[in-house]
């Protein structure tokens, strides 16, 4: 048995360096109704790449179209469930 690291098939990936994060964030940023595909064409990074960044560097999730951080407090998701268009709220 050995645990030395031996060479791997394929190279490593160049998409997901703080350049590309920052172009997405700025895409994000002017308009979060973005989908992937309209970032990935704007940003020329690729759309796995991007699903990558926006969910694992930015720590975003897509809500209803848009992007937003996923880290809610307990009244915005309490107030998320309280409203939903054109259903009427019954206690």
């Amino acid at each position: 048995m050995s645990v030395e690291d031996h060479p791997h098939s394929g190279r490593p990936s160049t998409s997901r360096t703080n350049k590309n994060v920052k172009k997405i964030r700025e895409q994000i940023n002017e308009n979060n109704q973005y989908t992937i595909d309209e970032i990935s064409e704007a940003t020329g990074v690729s759309w796995s790449s991007c699903q990558l960044i926006l969910t694992v560097d930015l720590n975003m999730r897509c809500i209803a179209t848009k992007f937003v951080p996923s880290l809610l407090t307990q009244d915005q998701k309490k107030h998320s469930f309280d409203f939903v268009p054109g259903v009427e709220k019954s206690d």
